[in-house]
């Protein structure tokens, strides 16, 4: 197999630069199948970036310094490279997931299939990013994102180049102005929309830019010609051990990404490619036979490994053993060395025009495809699925549905209370506003994040707690307490104004707080805590007991009776396993017991519980509800009990599961 025979004939071709491909998608596949060996292993996709923006620059900047550059060539031939593997892999997605996913798994996969086929993955996955957003490990396109990236960069980025071109305008001047636009963006916005930072392609297209400037300068043959042996293997060795300490070091547990972070693994990609493959590294490692294999089957392996290892999360019962996940590896290797010797190479080098025409309009009828079977809700009538309970609804989106999230009368009364930003007119799924009586004044108020709105349908019942009209106000992730310096603005603006109502409002006597219990600091909201300052997390457990202390005091102060009611036991597993799947490679047909281990509960809730009682036990008056009884017995703590699904997801109650709580209260 000559060199022309699967690269581009426009630019020389370097088998080092697939080698630097097998170290990104080596990486990737290493992070997503064992996430807690070198956390790190994330900056695949960003070495991606950089490649990409090398090759596909090069291409272009030679093309137009030949006069010969056409932008429908560029784009047939684009489509001929990356829509084959992912025709592959998408038809199997839509096949497997008919047999072996449930139906609202099954609608997720249709709206992202979709969404992949005409490359705006990114912009549908950031939509759904949030408080009640789905595990990664259960979405099988989720990889697609970076595709949508690339592909929404080289819409523009070749009319750009056309027009630098024709105008005479300096190419690296364009690149430079680009990376420092968009660098910025990435910076500036990190901290208050990281999950738009993380997805959208004007904070992450500066990665591109980077492989871009390399381009421009490797074109340069006056440079080229004053880099000697020495210079060479110095800038692939520094290359290589910023990529290596990135790979150790960055964890995207513990901060925000792309960020400044990202220029460690992007600059170590880019010194690699500039160094040329006359470097000792890269000619002896990067060129052999293993590492350029790889690296020619890694777009339709990283397309592959992913749906893999997801299908089985997804399906099991446990989370996989490390044996699977290493042999799903394998197979995916095996897969897309068969889907690019036999599929992808075969059809990349067609010359008929047609081809292109045609891939295009299978893609687009895999995208319709997938949105039907969205719009069909996932067809759940596919299956007889048994489950073990008669009562209760899984899903958030279902609870949303009941009215349990907000209701237009609550909303028009006390919306101002939740300061929105200018441009938006309505609350977000996981702002909560809910009242038993709109046209009466509220008797009680039930405060807090999403584990307080959990408690809403169980409290309008009981009279004796909240006198008859309870109000609901409250936001994902926001604790119920003045003063918190780790809270965001739209949190610390609606805790200081429902306290500010409770205060004054003399119908209100009870105030009922809840919030979940409080997390590791791996988890987002702490990021901006341990990241960004420098406090530590008995910091944020003395800043908890302060704002907790002073919310108390003024409530006390106004003569309310308080009630604290504690967290209820979050789940190791979702409640869907509770459920017979149509397929599992186990063969269990059920989790036995649909149950997490009481001792676990127990220590998950020990810092909790000393943090709390430590300020509760200076407010004597304060009544304290635990919901821990009615969940628990001396073994088990249960996601069922009676034939009821007392939960929607990992840490939510389903309605049912709410009354059920509400009624133990009564007791």
């Amino acid at each position: 197999m000559t060199n022309t025979e699967h690269h581009n004939p426009h630019i020389k071709y370097r088998p080092d630069i697939d080698g630097l491909r097998a170290i990104a998608i080596l990486l990737v596949i290493i992070f997503h199948a064992f996430p807690k060996f070198l956390r790190g292993g994330f900056i695949g996709v960003d070495i991606f970036f950089v490649i990409s923006g090398y090759l596909i620059t090069g291409i272009i900047l030679k093309g137009l310094s030949r006069d010969n550059f056409s932008l429908l060539e560029f784009y047939s031939r684009r489509i001929k490279r990356i829509f084959p593997a992912l025709i592959v892999v998408l038809s199997f997605c839509l096949i497997a997931g008919w047999y072996v996913l449930l139906a609202d798994e099954y609608e997720v996969l249709g709206k992202h299939i979709a969404a992949g086929s005409i490359y705006i993955s990114n912009f549908v996955l950031q939509s759904e990013a949030g408080y009640f957003d789905t595990d990664a490990e259960l979405k099988p396109l989720l990889h697609l994102w970076s595709l949508a990236v690339e592909e929404q960069f080289y819409l523009f980025f070749p009319l750009l180049l056309i027009l630098s071109h024709r105008l005479r305008i300096n190419v690296l001047g364009v690149i430079i102005i680009g990376f420092a636009i968009s660098f910025a963006l990435n910076v500036s916005q990190i901290t208050d929309k990281p999950s738009e930072v993380f997805f959208y392609p004007q904070s992450r297209i500066w990665e591109l830019l980077i492989g871009s400037a390399v381009a421009y300068i490797s074109l340069q043959t006056h440079l080229l010609k004053a880099k000697t042996q020495n210079i060479a293997n110095f800038l692939s060795l520094f290359g290589l051990a910023l990529i290596f300490f990135a790979w150790v070091y960055l964890d995207s547990k513990k901060i925000f990404f792309p960020y400044y972070w990202a220029l460690l693994p992007t600059l170590g990609a880019a010194l690699l490619i500039l160094a040329g493959d006359r470097a000792w590294f890269n000619r002896t490692i990067l060129a052999s036979k293993v590492a350029v294999f790889i690296g020619l089957i890694s777009y339709p392996l990283y397309l592959w490994h992913w749906v893999l290892l997801s299908f089985i999360h997804i399906t099991e019962v446990e989370t996989p053993k490390p044996l699977l996940k290493t042999a799903l590896l394998f197979l995916s290797l095996f897969l897309a060395w068969l889907t690019y010797f036999l599929i992808e190479r075969n059809i990349r080098f067609q010359k008929s025009k047609f081809v292109s025409l045609g891939l295009l309009f299978i893609l687009v009828l895999i995208g319709v495809t997938g949105y039907i079977v969205k719009t069909k809700n996932g067809y759940p009538n596919r299956f007889n699925i048994e489950k073990k309970w008669n009562e209760g609804e899984l899903g958030n989106q279902v609870f949303k549905q009941q009215g349990l999230v907000a209701q237009r009368s609550c909303i028009d009364s006390y919306q101002n209370l939740f300061e929105k930003p200018k441009n938006r007119e309505t609350l977000l799924d996981y702002e909560f506003c809910l009242i038993q009586n709109n046209k009466k004044e509220p008797t009680a108020l039930l405060f807090g994040d999403s584990h307080a709105n959990n408690l809403y349908s169980g409290l309008v019942t009981n009279i004796d707690l909240t006198h008859g009209n309870l109000l609901n106000l409250g936001r994902g992730a926001c604790y119920p307490f003045v003063d918190l310096f780790f809270q965001e603005d739209e949190c610390k603006k609606l805790v200081n104004n429902a306290l500010k109502l409770t205060v004054s409002n003399i119908s209100i006597k009870t105030v009922i707080i809840a919030s979940r219990t409080f997390q590791q600091k791996d988890i987002p909201i702490f990021k901006k805590i341990f990241s960004l300052h420098k406090d530590t997390e008995e910091d944020f457990y003395k800043n908890i007991q302060e704002g907790m202390r002073k919310t108390l005091e003024q409530l006390q102060d106004a003569n309310k009776e308080i009630i604290v009611v504690l967290d209820t036991p979050v789940l190791n597993f979702s409640p869907e396993q509770c459920m017979m799947r149509p397929w599992r490679l186990s063969g269990d047909l059920f989790k036995n017991p649909c149950a997490i281990p009481r001792s676990e509960v127990d220590s998950k809730r020990k810092k909790y519980l000393a943090i709390i009682m430590d300020v509760l036990k200076e407010f004597p008056s304060v009544q304290i509800l635990d919901p821990l009884p009615a969940f628990c017995d001396e073994t088990y703590c249960w996601a069922i009990k009676d034939k009821k699904l007392l939960y929607r997801d990992i840490g939510h109650l389903s309605k049912i599961g709410s009354i059920y709580l509400g009624e133990y209260f009564k007791k």
